[in-house]
């Protein structure tokens, strides 16, 4: 014996009445869990360089070599960089550079000027903060996010200067 087809449809609606009860008890817990304060968090990105003679244009025959790490921070309104180099000797210069492995191009952030310097025999270690009153030449005037949009891209490399090579004796792309 069949059921009336009224009888059928009532079933139907009452299982989707009951769905979309527990849907609105779910979703009404997720306000209660997450704190009305909470903010959006953007996790910060990493940049590294490997500097070397051989990178410079034209190439510098040299035994220094350097390493850069950069971070963004405060939701991308800072990027914090540390720059260790050995083997030179006099440095005069750290900067950031716009432009492509090859090529060299305009200067965007002076790195030495603003920077804490560990100078030593070995080594020279430099450490510090770039905000976007820091930017310089083709960046000067913009928001950091236009400098880590070029930085993302892989477009800029970091350039160290010496008394004996005031060009720049290592260099690196930043990756």
């Amino acid at each position: 014996m069949s059921m009336p087809t009224h009888r059928r449809i009532y079933l139907r609606l009452s299982n989707i009445n009951s769905i979309l009860i527990v849907v609105s008890i779910l979703c009404m817990s997720i306000f209660l869990v997450v704190p009305s304060n909470a903010s959006v968090q953007v996790f910060a990105k990493q940049f590294t360089a490997t500097m070397l003679g051989g990178n410079e244009v034209p190439p510098v025959n040299t035994n220094a070599s350097g390493y850069g790490s950069f971070r963004t921070a405060a939701n991308n309104t800072l990027l914090k960089y540390r720059v260790n180099m050995t083997g030179l000797s006099n440095v005069t210069g750290a900067q950031i550079h716009q432009g492509i492995a090859g090529q060299n191009g305009d200067t965007i952030v002076d790195l030495w000027n603003e920077s804490k310097k560990n100078t030593g025999k070995l080594a020279t270690v430099i450490r510090g903060n770039i905000t976007d009153t820091d930017l310089t030449g083709p960046m000067k005037g913009k928001i950091l996010d236009a400098f880590l949009a070029v930085l993302r891209a892989g477009n800029t490399y970091v350039n160290i200067n010496t008394s004996s090579h005031p060009e720049g004796e290592i260099r690196g792309q930043i990756k």
